[in-house]
């Protein structure tokens, strides 16, 4: 069976790095659909320009409600 890309991304495998790249995704990819988000410092989660918090296993896109 082959190797997931949990296993064999070294930017995955250690928790640090992979922590670092999800943030970063997840501010850039924001950025580019024009959500301005940040990093709650107290919680981890990042928080919409309004103070919505969004969270990871959130079922909608900003596509899907338009």
């Amino acid at each position: 069976m082959k190797k997931s890309l949990l296993e064999t991304n070294p930017y995955l495998i250690n928790p640090k790095k992979r922590e670092e790249a999800m943030a970063r995704n997840i501010e850039t990819s924001s950025a580019i659909e024009g959500i301005m988000v940040k990093r709650n410092a107290k919680t981890g989660c990042f928080v919409h320009a309004d103070k919505v918090t969004v969270h990871s296993k959130a079922t909608q896109t900003s596509r899907s409600r338009h």
